[in-house]
């Protein structure tokens, strides 16, 4: 047998795994679509691939000639961006090869062997309850193999390589005879699939050199999409635990076992990676504020993410014939009913340095609360470009087309973040509207786009509606004490002292751009619904149908009369909804203050 490689150095390491990060990127859409377990939501390829993207994109130009500092740049990298079940435990088992990999130069096939052993051990670990039939029965099959073949005298990658990636399709094959769920949709295991196209990227490269093409005529992957539907829709999946969690956890000699144990009764599929210094958690719960409270006593938690699992079923399982769908951000406030439609990319706003995730990790009600005890005043932070890539890449598995309606460029870096993501995305037919409004506003439009979508819009006729309909929607922010408002550096202090002398209830609304001005004043602090009405009959047209939307701010008494007062002065308000004012414009607005959204609504729309 003639020796064609010896040994990987850094640049070699990170060629072969790069092909196979490729290569897994090719197959994303398969990965999401046979996605069936643990719970059928359809992200499997889409958090793999956001796993492992940064590691051939941030790192193709600073990779050192050293195997262990290439391999320790990888792990590290695959550790930030760990998103998903199995996106974490690919990263868990980077860093068991990063482990393993210490010291050394070069890797030969004994070392790579005893890689692949520590880098299961290190994803096992990271389980508490590991199941046979996933990706971990693969990895300790291929792991178990390549030791076998060392024992057999293999120091060629060349056959090590064939041989491993072998074992991993026979393993691979075997997940549908393990799990009930794989074998009644006749499809393997998703993460197992992802691992064994990383496999087979190493496999390109060592026989065909770094110039070498993603080659896919080895592995049978076929399955019937179809079929899997049919079944998703048969079977009752039941989801326990409704949120999708995660976050990373910083400080000084974190103990991964001890806070393993405190959580894992919070839920199911966790995964905990990382080192003492950094950890990153994954899990499955109904209760992700406490389970992030419980972390905080371990260090700094941050980056947390909380996906709900329920609407990612329905969006893949139950979207109908249509091929559109609408995204918006947690400062869009709409009836339930409406946001069972949409997905949602939230924002996220801290007291001090206690974070939240809007609307998730705190009740509206409890963010109220502690805004009129807590002295430090909520700072919002609007979503990352990369959090939009994430659900853009997730939603074009499912969808053809996505309208994206955010918050106000005037008011929030959202939308911008939301371009930059749309620009970043592998996705192309991304199209984003600038709401120029907010809360309710942004509420009504994002309503809008979703009944021209359920009546059988095309996707250019709802955007251009949408756009259209911008023009027809207001909004009114009655501010019923304005030192919130100068806390969050809208509002100048001597506004707020003029106003206080005056005693006024300034009205605000957003002009054609977005911006918030001043749209009129009330004097007094009494009889202030009527007042208002006395306003609104200047901006309403008795000729003309609306729909509208109350949203307060932990006021719902007040929210309710003056519903009820403007249904009774205005007949011609044939939709209305009563809300609850979420923190992105709530931060601004403080308690008590009471937001109205009016839409003129068009017959032909």
């Amino acid at each position: 047998m003639t020796t064609k490689i010896e040994y990987l150095d850094g640049k070699r390491l990170y060629g072969t795994i790069g092909l196979g990060i490729k290569n897994l990127i090719a197959h994303q859409k398969t990965l999401d679509e046979i996605n069936v377990f643990p719970v059928p939501d359809g992200d499997t390829g889409t958090n793999m691939v956001f796993t492992l993207m940064p590691i051939i994109t941030d790192l193709k130009d600073i990779i050192p000639e050293r195997a262990d500092e290439a391999m320790l740049l990888i792990a590290n990298t695959a550790l930030e961006s760990a998103r998903g079940n199995s996106g974490t435990i690919i990263a868990q088992f980077y860093y068991g090869l990063n482990k393993s990999f210490q010291g050394l130069e070069h890797i030969n096939v004994e070392q790579f062997s005893q890689g692949l052993m520590q880098g299961y051990e290190s994803a096992i670990e990271s389980l508490v309850n590991p199941e046979e039939g996933t990706i971990i029965t693969v990895m300790r099959d291929v792991a178990n193999k390549a030791n076998t073949l060392v024992s057999d005298g293999y120091i060629d990658f060349v056959p090590f390589v064939r041989e491993v990636f072998k074992e991993s399709e026979r393993s691979l094959k075997a997940t549908k005879t393990i799990l009930k769920i794989l074998k009644k949709s006749d499809v393997v295991d998703s993460g197992a699939l992802g691992f064994v196209l990383l496999i087979q990227g190493v496999l390109n490269v060592v026989e065909q050199g770094h110039g070498g093409r993603i080659q896919t005529t080895h592995l049978d992957i076929s399955y019937e999409l179809e079929k899997i539907e049919s079944l998703n829709k048969d079977i009752d999946f039941k989801i326990d635990n409704k949120f999708c969690t995660e976050c990373v956890v910083t400080g000084d000699n974190i103990s991964r076992q001890e806070l393993k144990s405190k959580i894992k009764d919070f839920g199911d599929s966790m995964v905990i990676a990382g080192s003492q210094k950094r950890v990153k958690i994954h899990i499955h719960t109904n209760h992700p504020a406490k389970l992030f409270k419980m972390c905080s006593v371990y260090g700094n938690v941050i980056d947390k993410k909380v996906d709900d699992m329920t609407k990612q079923e329905k969006s893949i399982h139950h979207h109908g014939a249509s091929s559109i769908a609408i995204v918006t951000d947690s400062g869009c406030d709409l009836p339930n009913e409406y946001l069972k439609e949409v997905q949602v990319v939230p924002v996220k706003y801290s007291f001090g340095r206690q974070q939240h995730i809007d609307k998730v990790t705190q009740t509206v009600r409890e963010f109220y609360e502690q805004m009129e005890s807590d002295p430090n005043h909520p700072k919002t932070s609007q979503p990352t470009a990369r959090d939009f890539i994430k659900m853009y890449d997730f939603v074009s598995s499912h969808y053809n087309n996505i309208i994206s309606i955010h918050l106000s460029g005037q008011l929030s870096g959202t939308y911008q973040s939301a371009v930059n993501g749309s620009k970043s995305s592998r996705i192309n037919n991304i199209n984003i509207i600038d709401s120029a409004s907010a809360s309710v506003g942004l509420g009504l439009l994002t309503m809008h786009a979703v009944d021209l979508k359920q009546e059988g819009k095309s996707y250019n006729q709802i955007i251009d509606s949408v756009e259209q309909k911008k023009e027809d929607t207001q909004i009114y922010l009655l501010l019923n004490d304005l030192r919130y408002a100068v806390k969050g550096g809208r509002v100048p202090s001597k506004v707020k002292t003029i106003a206080n002398i005056f005693r006024l209830t300034p009205i605000l609304t957003a002009n054609k751009h977005g911006k918030l001005k001043a749209a009129g004043v009330l004097f007094g602090k009494t009889h202030i619904a009527s007042k208002f009405l006395h306003f609104l009959d200047k901006k309403i047209n008795s000729d003309t149908e609306y729909r509208m939307l109350v949203a307060h701010a932990n006021c719902k008494n007040q929210g309710q009369s003056l519903e009820g007062d403007i249904l009774a002065k205005f007949p011609n308000i044939t939709s209305n909804y009563l809300l609850e004012l979420g923190g992105g414009l709530g931060s601004h607005a403080g308690p008590g203050a009471l937001v109205i959204g009016i839409q003129k609504i068009d017959p032909t729309n």
